[in-house]
């Protein structure tokens, strides 16, 4: 289960959104007209720039994310009463599982083999709403318009209900059990949003503040996955070398640094193989996130990384990563030998140095670090050495 602090800060940003243009909806006379004015205009221009992020960073989720919203804003403002109901009608039925779907599908390219199948994918959706919009069907209506609860969800039909029931329930499993916790708590958003302007439709605005508020949480999602990409590593999804070097430039007058290494990583590799390899790193990276004494840990490259213990003795970083380095040894892992699996142990070793006046900058330090590395390894490894 993924910790409720880490799902708390995932999940706020979105809803922080959310809950701002929901409050626009309740409380709309008290806005000035004016903002009301450019509402769609600001819909169309963010739903423009993240078509174009997400094409030119390669996350076409987002696109097929995005398009439906502006077909269904396009949609509501110039179709007849008629069409624009049986619009509402099939699209609060049929986007919130459109969302699971394109969350569930990888990025692999819009042009790839799967690309065209999410695109073809697409254009049937697009096409069988717009069919069933100019010619609806007396058989789907009464399916769609059966009554389900005892309660009244008007203007949503009960199927649409349902249907929002077991999305929340399936994402809200993604949330507390997936690792990929940046897009399943922001989707979560996005369908109580979706949701929340359907329900509230007969306000005005509502509609059109909810979908510029999905845009609004795209490209926040965008920005972040940004971020993540350009200091996160995406195999032990810890801050990478660039998140280390941004942090030494903030360090103050005193810190610690740790430099550390899987023992005879290389041998284990040639062993058992590059995907057994990288699931040892994962393991020692989520031990090493676990890091107290106000430490932080980054993967440096390779088998390699870094504790950095910011304002912080040798003695007592030593001792956090000597409890690390403890714990690693002590934690059980399985690989499969042939046939079976056998259970093994992974040992690091550590040099850990504190700045001095005589270090030029950060990465004097690290080279400090680095030699006493070195000096555990050549001590039989499996230790911490302070430099």
């Amino acid at each position: 289960m993924n910790p409720l602090k880490t799902i708390a800060i995932n999940i706020l940003i979105p809803l922080f959104i959310s809950a701002v243009f929901s409050l626009m909806i309740f409380y709309n006379e008290k806005i000035p007209k004016l903002i009301f004015t450019l509402v769609p205009y600001l819909f169309y221009a963010i739903s423009i720039l993240v078509l174009w992020v997400s094409w030119h960073f390669n996350r076409n989720r987002f696109i097929f994310i995005m398009l439906p919203l502006v077909f269904i804003h396009i949609g509501f403002e110039h179709f007849s009463a008629v069409n624009a109901s049986n619009l509402f009608l099939y699209t609060s039925v049929l986007y919130p599982l459109h969302l699971i779907i394109f969350l569930a599908l990888k990025e692999r390219g819009l042009f790839s083999i799967w690309g065209i199948f999410k695109i073809a994918f697409f254009v049937a959706e697009v096409a069988l709403v717009l069919y069933l919009v100019y010619f609806p069907s007396e058989t789907i209506h009464s399916y769609l318009n059966i009554k389900m609860f005892a309660f009244s969800s008007y203007p949503l039909q009960d199927v649409a209900v349902a249907i929002g029931i077991f999305v929340f329930f399936v994402l809200t499993s993604l949330v507390l059990f997936n690792r990929y916790l940046i897009y399943n708590s922001t989707f979560l958003v996005i369908a109580l949003t979706f949701y929340t302007g359907f329900y509230f439709l007969k306000l005005p605005h509502a509609n059109e503040l909810s979908l510029l508020a999905i845009g609004v949480i795209v490209f926040g999602l965008l920005i972040r996955e940004s971020y993540r990409l350009a200091f996160y590593d995406e195999l032990t999804a810890l801050p990478g070398r660039r998140a280390l070097v941004e942090d030494m430039a903030k360090l103050g007058m005193k810190y610690c640094l740790a430099m550390i290494d899987i023992d005879f990583f290389k041998k284990f590799n040639d062993t058992y193989g590059h995907d057994t390899g990288d699931e040892v790193l994962k393991m020692v990276a989520s031990k090493l996130a676990q890091v107290s004494g106000g430490g932080k840990a980054y993967r440096y490259g390779g088998e390699e990384f870094v504790l950095l213990f910011p304002s912080k003795g040798i003695d007592d970083a030593y001792l956090h990563t000597d409890i690390l380095r403890d714990t690693i040894s002590k934690s059980p892992f399985s690989v499969r030998n042939k046939n079976s699996f056998k259970t093994i142990y992974i040992n690091i070793s550590a040099g850990v140095v504190q700045n001095t006046p005589k270090d030029k900058d950060p990465f004097a330090v690290m080279k400090r670090a680095d030699n006493a590395l070195y000096k555990a390894k050549e001590a039989g490894r499996n230790k911490v050495i302070k430099g």
